[in-house]
């Protein structure tokens, strides 16, 4: 099937391209650039269709070898649960890019520009997560959610509140991300394989990571940067917080594709790490308490999207908690039930915004006759957020309670009574909450906020009403939704049987169990709200990370000032001292010493003595002149003198460059002396002085050193470096001239660096300069 391997690289990178161009469209056409991202949304939704009807539940590979010695692999998975996300993902995006063409404001070009960019190329990094095989190729998609996720949430950056939001979600995301390689990296070198399809297919590279006494922290730091993505207990905290972003952002990132990447690794890992008894010690719990806290959190909030934020991270703890249990087969049904449901619901919640320009649902009321249709649909997604029958909400409830009740895998120490009991109790307040958006924000006596309202266009509430019809028909249409879940679950071979007349009663009295309570929870709901005020100076996660952060900070600027005194002198000198003591450490550890290398001057030259001798003097120069200007002239004539000395050892290469090193720098240090202060010499105590000196010999001493034992017998018995670089450079590189291939291929990766540093140095300059022109 080469034609549908070719679709792989093609779905995640159409939106990375369609990015590039949003920045150049977004200037040239505003607004109406988000076509951009409807059609690329569209295109890879597409691609996506074609190659799960395409391949007919087989796995579909494209591998490209990248780093070969390292077994890094550009490689893609086309199989069943990857496709699932990635049909998610895409189809979701699509119905986001539509609504945001009437919902973002009429805003300066460039700036429509970077919000279609930023919102592509997440969506292209999280079509790499959904698809990628490689787990450094997975990592890096990763990181660049968590980058772009930063850039979506604080879009509105002029805002505190967003800048806090966006900071506080990329620390917590980009932190267990870094946790996460390190656990791909121990999982990597114990089985020699990057590859998750291998790992999983494989029961000898399984068993040798499980007999790694690495296996324990591996499963740990994968745990974390799951449970950090998706926003579980201690860390659910960022994504109320994110709520910030606008709605369509939110809708993308926190209903449907980010915080379900957590979720995704977690199915890819299972048949890797689900038979250790620690994955369901820690799975359990933590799903546990995120599903109840999420939910009894979201019944108290009163902000539309903080609501919906908190439910989410209820069912995020909730799929968890399944996977911990071993129930994979439930992980495409939760997922696909949360996506519609939630989506629109966080759509319904940006048109009521829209419209009445508030989110506090405590200043809403009686929206019905304004906003009809938005009325309608809010009533369609509430049904399946409640679970209540037809909706694939329903089935997904009465799902639930089936595997609770069947006496499935239960591999964890938390009692099976008490993961059934919470997990009720958590639906219940989930069935209030759905009581609260449909009866608290559209029935009742119109507020004044509702009296001026008005319904949407048709660019806003077209996409809900397509989310929330399929939580209505995946619902009525149950046996499809049973087959068409079955065949995406992480868990292929397990096939769900979902009706809407149940077989068995107990799952349905459960469920009536949990709308009873939900309506007693709501009833009851001001009591609940005179508690939630009496604990409002209770500790809670985000005030722990807030302490945190101001500790962080507060160490941060100590240091700072301590160690950070502005004196360029004693930056550089701290910087030779500690290379200085780090060569002495390391020779000494080797047993080097350059009063062993013997000392010749036979092949030395007269005109290489006077070559030196006018090096010497002009350094000596630039130290002890008191002008600015001589000691530049001395600089630059020392540049020159080193020149001639590649001219001696016949390297005109080098000698060029060094010549137009010189001449350039000497232009900028010429331009940059004109502008600065006039100098005024001072003199200098007698104790600098004399570290000047020490510090100074001491360099001069190291370089030395190492120029003797490079060219000492004993290295050049060890290996020949020059000879070495001149025989690889034209068999492995092509390349005739050493110097340039040594450069850029030899060591690719330390002038990347140096370019690396000159590009972020060149952007912060820019940044100044464009800052004293706008405050001038």
């Amino acid at each position: 099937m080469p034609t549908l391997e070719l679709l792989l690289p093609s779905i995640v990178f159409v939106p990375f391209v369609a990015a590039g161009l949003s920045l150049w469209a977004g200037r040239r056409l505003g607004q109406r650039s988000g076509v951009l991202m409807v059609l690329a949304a569209a295109a890879s939704f597409v691609q996506c269709l074609h190659l799960a009807t395409g391949s007919a539940g087989a796995r579909v590979m494209f591998v490209h070898e990248w780093m070969p010695s390292l077994r890094v692999a550009l490689s893609f998975c086309g199989d069943p649960f990857g496709l699932f996300f990635a049909l998610l993902i895409s189809g979701i995006g699509t119905l986001v890019g539509i609504y945001s063409l009437s919902y973002i404001p009429k805003l300066a070009p460039a700036r429509v520009g970077r919000y279609y960019a930023s919102l592509l190329a997440f969506m292209g990094a999280m079509l790499g997560v959904a698809l990628a095989d490689d787990l450094i190729l997975l990592f890096i998609f990763w990181e660049v959610t968590s980058v772009t996720s930063f850039l979506l949430i604080g879009f509105w950056y002029e805002d505190d509140k967003a800048r806090k939001g966006a900071l506080t979600a990329l620390l917590i995301t980009a932190l267990g991300g870094l946790t996460m390689m390190i656990g791909f990296l121990i999982v990597g070198i114990t089985t020699e394989s990057f590859s998750l399809q291998a790992l999983a297919g494989q029961a000898a590279l399984r068993e040798r990571l499980a007999a790694s006494p690495l296996f324990f922290p591996a499963l740990l730091l994968i745990l974390v940067g799951a449970m950090t993505k998706s926003a579980q207990w201690p860390f659910h905290f960022w994504l109320p917080g994110a709520m910030v972003a606008p709605t369509p952002v939110s809708t993308y990132l926190h209903a449907a594709t980010m915080v379900k990447a957590g979720i995704f690794l977690l199915g890819r890992f299972l048949p890797i790490f689900g038979g250790a008894p620690s994955w369901a010690g820690i799975l359990v719990p933590i799903g546990l308490v995120t599903l109840l806290l999420g939910a009894v959190e979201a019944f108290l909030d009163t902000d539309l999207k903080g609501m919906l934020a908190k439910t989410t991270v209820a069912t995020l703890g909730l799929i968890t908690m399944l996977y911990g249990l071993g129930a994979a087969g439930q992980d495409a049904l939760q997922m696909l039930a949360h996506a519609t449901y939630k989506g629109a619901l966080f759509l319904v919640v940006g048109i009521v915004e829209h419209a009445t320009h508030t989110r506090d649902i405590r200043q809403l009321a009686g929206l019905r006759r304004q906003l009809p249709i938005t009325f309608v649909l809010c009533i369609l997604a509430a049904l399946s957020l409640a679970g209540v029958w037809p909706s694939v909400g329903f089935l997904a409830k009465e799902s639930l309670y089936a595997q609770l009740l069947g006496g499935g895998p239960l591999g964890s120490w938390v009692p099976s009574w008490l993961v059934l009991g919470l997990t009720v109790l958590a639906n219940a307040f989930l069935f209030a909450v759905a009581c609260r958006l449909v009866f608290g924000v559209f029935l009742g006596e119109p507020t004044t906020h509702a009296q001026r309202a008005h319904e949407a266009g048709a660019g806003l509430w077209l996409p809900p009403a397509v989310l929330a019809s399929l939580s209505l028909g995946l619902g009525l249409l149950a046996p499809t939704t049973a087959a068409l879940v079955s065949h995406f679950s992480s868990a292929s071979r397990t096939a769900l049987h979902l009706t809407l007349l149940p077989d068995h009663w107990e799952p349905l009295l459960l469920s009536l169990l949990t709308a009873l309570v939900g309506i007693g929870i709501y009833v009851g709901r001001a009591g609940l709200e005179r508690m939630r005020d009496q604990a409002q100076g209770a500790p809670t996660m985000q005030l722990v990370w807030d302490r945190l952060m101001e500790a962080v900070t507060a160490v941060a600027v100590g240091f700072s000032v301590r160690w950070q005194s502005g004196s360029l002198r004693w930056y550089l000198a701290g910087s030779l001292v500690f290379t200085v003591g780090l060569s002495g450490l390391a020779w000494q550890r080797a047993g080097i010493s350059v009063l062993q290398v013997p000392v010749s001057l036979q092949e030395m030259t007269w005109y290489g003595f006077t070559l030196c001798g006018m090096l010497a003097f002009t350094a000596l120069l630039v130290a002890r002149s008191t002008t600015r200007i001589g000691a530049a002239i001395a600089l630059t004539s020392n540049g020159f003198l080193t020149a001639l000395l590649f001219v001696v050892y016949r390297s005109p290469d080098i000698l060029l460059t060094q010549i137009l090193i010189e001449t350039v720098s000497t232009i900028f240090l010429l331009l940059i002396l004109y502008y600065m202060p006039t100098f005024r010499p001072e003199g200098t105590p007698p104790m600098r002085r004399l570290i000047n000196v020490a510090v100074a010999v001491a360099v001069g001493f190291s370089m030395f050193a190492f120029i003797m034992l490079s060219t000492s017998p004993q290295f050049r018995e060890v290996k020949n470096l020059a000879a070495d670089y001149l025989t690889r450079s034209m068999a492995e590189a092509g390349g005739a001239n050493a110097v340039n291939v040594i450069i850029v291929d030899f060591r690719a990766m330390d002038t990347n660096g140096e370019i690396t540093v000159l590009v972020l140095v060149g952007l912060l300059v820019y940044g100044l300069l464009r800052a004293r022109r706008k405050s001038a």
